[in-house]
């Protein structure tokens, strides 16, 4: 009797050892062959220790998957749990993949994360027939006659900014204060324009809390905060909501759960919504009483939705649903938000370095807009011309490649692909270090982490596109949509910031370039401007 209780309990003993062992086998990371990753110490892969250096060194994820390429190379692999993540910082080889194989496809992380807010935008979209009729829908806003048409907006976005600092001036003088929120504000406001031809009222926010309170002076003042309008409050909790869905494990679930309980979530989204679709019905009514039709769509459409609406009625381009339209204009608007707000704050951290080049910048600008009226809008062709603000453009360019705002870019293989001689099966995520690739110093030289604009430049003085590799938009057929209204959106706030200001340095106690993701961007922590009339 007591044999038989001994040898049940052994037997029982060896089939839960061998059956944790099974599900152990089938729980534990299957890295790929050839491709160097972490030592495996648990069925959690490299999860711990993205978390333990987001808590205990106060870094992002991104900043992990930097440390993955300078620990292993070109090529690696992160592993969470059973999912594998490739990461390449090759250029030539991303290049491949991204500009000439084209055998990827937007991750589906990123796709998921905006199942929730705007389905049917593009970047909510796999590349298939759908996203390319999205894609006819907005490609045209990003040709040179519509950019002109919205350089206009752009140029009022960024005088307003000025004039919003100019007060400032008048009240602390040249004490440091918190740019950041200003820039976050203005370019938020300069999106609604471009976009629906409406500002959401954020700068006229900040000027409003100029006058709510007392400002002490000190060398560094801190201005009252503005309460933003609705629309702003809608966008940021929006975009919050997208951020924590491409974070979280299941990022459909996460999304839906949002939407579908969150009773803030769904206000916030109604707000603006119900914007968007006012902004298109009486889009369509001003198309519908229009008399001058005949002249043609370049002559009056001035914002993206009176040119999805011309372009329908009057040169016979497909029609689109109200929804399409719709979550294409939410996707403009978020797509705005944190980019050129992000690149702005690092062009204000980096001007201060380099006073020469902040006054030749000043001077350049100055001896082609002139120095007369501060606020007399920027013209298109001569912003638009590198060969008459060459350092203007070389200014913008290494600010972007620089800041890595976008510091990678995600991709999903739909076939079976050799990369850097690893076998990597169809359906694997691919991770490019864009930012890293950018600052690659057998390119650029033992400073390519530094901000040197000088090093677009020809020895004449020439604007040079050529000059080495920068990838501040991503690469191939999903590269980012807007890059070049973002580009001109930001040389235009360059040109009128440096044309109205000087840059000091500022107190050691707010220069801080320790920096973090805010949405979808890379940004600095702390954005302080200490600011002088020429």
């Amino acid at each position: 009797m007591d044999n038989t209780i001994v040898t049940n309990a052994l037997a029982l003993a060896i089939g839960c050892s061998v059956l944790a062992r099974i599900v152990y086998s089938r729980l534990v990371p299957k890295p790929i062959a050839g491709i160097p990753h972490n030592p495996i110490t648990s069925i959690w892969g490299d999860i711990p220790a993205i978390m333990k250096t987001s808590k205990e060194e106060n870094k992002h994820y991104v900043d992990f998957i930097d440390d993955m390429v300078k620990k292993h190379g070109q090529i690696s692999q992160v592993l969470l749990g059973r999912q594998v993540m490739v990461i390449i910082s090759d250029i030539r080889e991303s290049e491949r993949i991204l500009a000439e194989s084209k055998v990827t496809e937007q991750a589906k992380r990123v796709r998921q994360a905006f199942v929730a807010a705007s389905p049917h935008a593009q970047i909510a979209l796999p590349t298939d027939e759908a996203w390319r009729k999205q894609r006819r829908l907005a490609g045209p806003s990003m040709s040179k006659r519509y950019l002109k048409r919205m350089s206009g907006c752009i140029s009022t976005g960024a005088d307003n900014l000025v004039k919003l600092w100019q007060a400032k001036i008048d009240i602390v003088g040249s004490c440091a204060f918190d740019a950041g929120p200003d820039i976050q504000l203005s370019t938020m406001d300069t999106m609604g324009d471009i976009t629906t031809g409406s500002l959401f009222g954020c700068i006229k926010s900040a000027h409003a809390a100029l006058h709510t309170g007392g400002t002490q002076l000190a060398p560094i003042v801190h201005f009252p905060h503005p309460n933003p309008p609705p629309l702003y409050e809608a966008v940021s909790a929006i975009m919050e909501s997208i951020e924590a869905a491409i974070k979280a494990p299941f990022p459909s679930l996460h999304a839906r759960l949002v939407k579908y309980t969150s009773f803030s979530w769904r206000k916030q989204f109604g707000v603006l919504s119900s914007f968007l679709n006012q902004a298109i019905t009486e889009s369509r009514e001003r198309e519908t009483s229009a008399e001058n039709k005949d002249v043609g769509l370049a002559t009056d459409a001035d914002c993206v939705l009176d040119m999805i609406i011309q372009r329908e009625a009057r040169e016979g381009a497909e029609a689109f649903g109200e929804g399409a339209i719709h979550d294409e204009l939410m996707s403009f608007i978020f797509g705005g938000r944190d980019t050129t707000s992000s690149m702005l704050r690092w062009l204000l951290k980096y001007l201060p370095t380099d006073i020469g080049i902040q006054r030749r910048l000043h001077e350049e600008v100055c001896n082609v807009f002139g120095q007369g009226d501060l606020h007399e809008p920027l013209d298109f062709n001569l912003l638009d011309n590198s060969e008459q603000l060459p350092l203007l453009e070389a200014v913008v360019m290494e600010t972007m490649r620089c800041a890595g705002v976008g510091p990678q870019i995600s991709r999903e293989l739909f076939q079976d692909e050799v990369i850097l001689g690893g076998s990597v099966p169809k359906g694997t995520e691919v991770v490019f270090a864009t930012a890293l690739m950018s600052r690659d110093k057998t390119q650029w030289g033992d400073d390519a982490d530094e901000w040197r604009p000088t090093r677009w430049l020809t020895q004449d003085g020439a604007f040079d596109r050529s000059a080495g590799p920068s990838f501040p938009f991503g690469l191939g057929q999903r590269s980012c949509f807007g890059q070049r209204l973002a580009t001109y959106e930001i040389k235009a706030y360059t040109a009128a910031l440096s044309r109205g200001f000087f840059f000091k340095s500022v107190p050691h106690e707010v220069d801080n370039w320790e920096a973090q993701l805010e949405g979808l961007a890379k940004q600095p922590k702390l954005c302080y401007v200490s600011l002088e009339r020429w």
